[in-house]
């Protein structure tokens, strides 16, 4: 035992003595360090650019507006320089900010203004990262408190200075606010805590919403002894105050808040040069990894199988983390614009809803040019775009599509461009038929935002959409005028034997017995029940007939056996007493199903022999309401060649049959169908159809579709109405601080080439008010500019309410998404739907 003990003796006076020799070299270089010091000192003050390199870092934090001389960009292998035109020239001032507009749903596109110059618009060649494009930046989160980072393989930190990456222990990251003691305020400082919670999500909405109830500081810190999110409200210097502030927590429905005290107290904002907070990191068990930062930046290590993780989604690329001016966690997804663009097509057009690859090309190509032209946009608050609508509408990796990922790689690098410029592709989700010009909605015309109709302009395509017959067309009518030739049409297609050509004078004639019995025998073999037995005596009259229909389709399971003596005798009415009581129960639930109908004067004259019009009809109507024959239904695609073709369901494939030559056609109008020897399928109605024996449509109804045959009209905000009181008006215009007291009218003034109110008058009691543009439907509340208002008055003349009917979704210009659907159905490749929405543009190959 004593061996080891010496040696260890011994070893210990070694490391004593390197650490005094190493002390005393430490001297040495600290004269020497002291005196390169102060001559460095001095060259910097005769040469103030050797501090370039301190201030490239500090534009990692709060990056500045790019240069306004424009890089080149690749095409293909040549380099292109693009000329920025004289309509976004950079001796333009612009504000850097897009618009403020109402929150709306995903299907919304970005707003941001047509004629603003982005500070960051074409790509330098020398950003590329794997021919993936260069890199951009997205702010997913810019005022939180604390940021939690996961990862379900290993997670890494990657050095801001030299780009180095360092692996973390563990795959959970905490990184939240936290104060140096050197720069913690004297005295005591007093908060409110409100509640704490074990999950960080539940902590930050808390958090959100003491913002919005309270003009107070809110701070959310992670506690590490009890391992559970703490948030708190307010800073104050007395325990009163605190007190006072509590109260208020209380009287929210908050209910166990208490003060806390000997907290650092949060910047106060006057000197934002010198903040005191800075970022801490800590692992899923609190133990700290790094504090004292201002920017943190992590990354997935095998981040393909096992990618980053934030808020439950989860991104490609790096999250970069730093505190921002207004002493908040800033958090930005940094990544290759083609992995960006991955996250943005499937939330702009849903793949599952629009299953067109051109068009969900065109989406691919237009998100690229936006994100290219408007690069910088937010370079103030050091990211360029936005995750929302705002930009567009980024959901990371964990929203990506097979679909959408094969429509954004064989367009890689694609762009659209105008005079060798980027356009600012702006995009909206549903036209209403008819796109308009940028300055009706954005106040400044722009040479490729032009309305255009959202429909294609080769008109052989629009003449290929016609269904033709060569049955001749009749308009079948019975005595009273009213159409049999649907119901003549089903019973031939039953098998009913019926005259080749029914004339006139065979419906007015009267039927016999013989023939009501065959008919009877059809039918119940039509709707597999047993044949009639014993038909009443009096069958060529309504009663007998009656009764005929109903065991034939039903047996003795006729739910007219369900009707009371007092129900027949309440729906016959009058005629209860015409009609054998035997009888009136069959003839009183065929009136009940609308299969009896009677006369032009109201009656149903049960005493007269039958006619061949009024046998057939009631024949006819109730073989459809037993579907016999059975008609299938489905939802059209646009007609080409000599078959019909159908859409499939969620995941089927689309399905077709061929027509008979001599096919029945019907088109629904104004409810009701008429025959036709000729009708357009532009896809999208809704039919019912009959197959022959032979596999052959010998059956046809189309109902037009109502949202008309623009090629948006495949959105469900094809068309819309809302309706608003003046007192609903009055609310909702408050919301954008429009002010005019009671609403008394709102005046259309002027309109754009589309017909979209461009400026509308809100005329109030007190006074009134003119919005313009893009501010109407938010400051409205609709979903477009595209409308048209009905007043309903009361007794004296005044507005009661208001009815806006109006079409589409988004701000109407530059490219409809469910218009570049349908042209896409209609056969129009990605770069001709681009074409057809941005006037005069190419398609430029970046990279």
């Amino acid at each position: 035992m004593s061996t080891p003990e010496v040696f260890i003796g011994r070893a210990r006076g070694e490391q004593t003595s390197k650490a005094k020799g190493k002390r005393q070299t430490a001297k040495g270089r600290t004269l020497w360090g002291t005196r390169l010091f102060l001559l460095f000192f001095c060259l910097n003050l005769m040469c103030p650019t050797t501090w370039a390199q301190e201030a490239t870092r500090k534009r990692r934090v709060n990056p500045a507006p790019p240069a306004k001389n424009t890089p080149t960009v690749r095409d293909g292998v040549a380099r292109t320089a693009f000329k920025v035109p004289a309509a976004y020239s950079s001796e333009e001032t612009h504000p850097t900010k897009p618009p403020v507009l109402s929150p709306e749903k995903r299907s919304q596109s970005p707003v941001s203004s047509p004629e603003k110059r982005p500070q960051s618009s074409v790509l330098s060649p020398q950003s590329s990262n794997r021919g993936l494009g260069p890199e951009i930046r997205i702010g997913l989160a810019t005022n939180a408190d604390f940021v939690s980072i996961t990862c379900d393989g290993p997670l890494a930190r990657v050095d801001v200075q030299n780009g180095s990456v360092a692996e973390v222990a563990d795959n959970k990251i905490t990184v939240q606010l936290n104060t140096g003691e050197s720069r913690r305020q004297r005295g005591k400082t007093y908060r409110v805590q409100v509640a704490s919670f074990k999950k960080s999500a539940e902590a930050d909405e808390t958090a959100k919403k003491l913002r919005r109830k309270f003009d107070e500081p809110v701070v959310t810190r992670f506690d590490r002894e009890n391992q559970q999110y703490v948030v708190s409200v307010g800073e104050y210097s007395t325990s009163s105050e605190a007190q006072t502030m509590m109260v208020r927590v209380l009287n929210a429905g908050y209910r166990k808040p208490w003060v806390e005290r000997d907290q650092p107290a949060a910047l106060n904002g006057r000197n934002k040069n010198t903040p005191r907070w800075q970022l801490r990191a800590v692992d899923r068990d609190g133990d700290e990894i790094a504090r004292d930062a201002q920017i943190m930046t992590f990354t997935a290590l095998d981040g393909d199988r096992a990618p980053l993780k934030y808020l439950g989604s989860t991104y490609r690329g790096k999250l970069e983390i730093f505190l921002n001016r207004r002493q908040r966690i800033t958090v930005v997804n940094v990544l290759p614009m083609e992995e960006y663009v991955r996250g943005v097509v499937p939330n702009e057009l849903s793949p599952n809803a629009f299953p067109q690859l051109e068009a969900l090309k065109a989406q691919a190509v237009a998100a690229r040019t936006y994100a290219v032209r408007n690069r910088g946009n937010f370079s103030e608050e050091g990211f360029d775009l936005l995750p929302t609508a705002l930009s567009q509408v980024y959901g990371g990796r964990s929203t990506e599509h097979a679909m959408t990922d094969q429509a954004v790689a064989e367009t890689r690098g694609v762009v659209a461009t105008y005079n060798g410029e980027p356009i600012n592709a702006l995009y909206t989700s549903t036209s209403g038929g008819r796109t308009e010009n940028s300055e009706f909605v954005f106040g400044k015309p722009v040479p490729y935002l032009k309305s255009v109709v959202t429909a294609p302009q080769d008109r052989v395509r629009r003449n290929d959409r016609w269904i033709e017959t060569e049955r001749k067309t009749e308009a079948i009518t019975d005595a009273e005028g009213r159409s049999l030739t649907r119901e003549l049409a089903l019973l031939t297609i039953a098998g009913f034997q019926l005259p080749e050509r029914v004339s006139a004078s065979y419906l007015t004639s009267t039927v016999n017995s013989r023939e009501c019995e065959q008919w009877g025998d059809k039918l119940s073999l039509l709707a597999r029940q047993k044949p009639v037995s014993a038909p009443p005596r009096t069958v060529t009259e309504l009663g007998g007939f009656a009764r005929l229909v109903t065991e034939a389709l039903w047996g003795s399971e006729s739910p007219s056996t369900l009707l009371t003596e007092e129900d027949a005798r309440y729906l016959l009415g009058s005629e209860q007493a015409s009609i054998p009581e035997n009888f009136r129960a069959d003839v009183a639930y065929l009136v009940r199903e609308g299969i009896i109908r009677p006369f032009s004067d109201g009656t149903l004259r049960p005493r007269t022999t039958l006619t061949h019009a009024t046998a057939l009809a009631i024949l006819a109507r109730a073989a459809v309401l037993r579907s016999v024959p059975k008609l299938e239904n489905g939802n059209a695609r646009p007609f080409s060649g000599d078959r019909l073709t159908l859409r499939g369901g969620k995941g089927k494939e689309d399905f077709s049959f061929p027509l008979s030559p001599r096919l029945y056609l019907f088109r629904k109008l104004g409810g009701e169908w008429f025959p036709t020897s000729r009708t357009e399928l532009i896809g999208g109605e809704a039919v019912n159809y009959h197959l022959d024996s032979r596999g052959r449509v010998d059956y046809l109804e189309i109902a037009p579709v109502l949202n008309g045959a623009t090629s948006d009209r495949f959105s469900q905000f094809s068309w819309w109405d809302v309706a608003l009181t003046p007192e609903e008006v009055k609310a909702q215009i408050a919301k954008a601080n429009v002010f005019v007291g009671e609403v008394l009218d709102l005046q259309p003034v002027s309109l754009g080439v589309s017909h979209r109110v461009a400026q509308l008058r809100i005329v109030g009691r007190d006074r009134s008010a003119t919005v313009d543009g893009i501010h109407i439907r938010s400051v409205l509340g609709v979903r477009e500019n595209l409308f048209v208002v009905e007043r309903s008055l009361d007794e004296h003349g005044r507005v009661k309410s208001f009815r806006i009917r109006g079409r589409g979704w988004g701000h109407g210009v530059g490219m409809c998404q469910v218009g570049a659907y349908g042209l896409a159905v209609e056969g129009y490749s990605y770069d001709q739907i681009l074409k057809h929405f941005y006037s005069g543009v190419q398609m430029t190959k970046l990279y």
